[in-house]
């Protein structure tokens, strides 16, 4: 039984491990904007004609092993989206969910992903830099 408890706390280190990276790498994106409205967000984006356009805020449902986000960005119509988007860590990895549920390996990145929450071609996403703000 003892080396089934190590397991487990092995796993349960790994797990701690991968969401700390992934949600650094979230916080620390350049299209990072914190705790920011979907208001604000749109006022950010508004006006500008680049679609994909994109900036990353924090979501509204955090809990201890879920982490909640948007990624508000402009269609191609130049209206803009907000879409919440959930991480939920794994003892496997790391896994994105918005209308469906996504799987990346523990490797992926929050880039090698946002085409897809954002329904476009993977060269499409722009950030709008922080520096890049009105």
């Amino acid at each position: 039984m003892g080396h089934l408890k190590e397991v487990f706390f092995m796993s349960a280190i790994a797990k701690k491990f991968v969401e700390a990276v992934v949600n650094e790498e979230i916080r620390s994106h350049k299209a990072w904007y914190g705790n920011i409205s979907g208001l604000a967000a749109e006022k950010m984006l508004r006006g500008r004609k680049t679609p994909y356009l994109y900036l990353l805020r924090k979501g509204e449902n955090e809990s201890e092993n879920v982490s909640d986000y948007y990624v508000s960005f402009i269609l191609p119509d130049l209206s803009i989206r907000h879409q919440p988007f959930v991480i939920t860590v794994t003892t496997e990895g790391w896994e994105w969910e918005n209308t469906g549920t996504g799987g990346c390996p523990p490797e992926a990145s929050i880039e090698d992903v946002l085409y897809l929450m954002m329904h476009c071609e993977k060269s499409e996403p722009s950030p709008l830099n922080k520096l890049e703000v009105k």
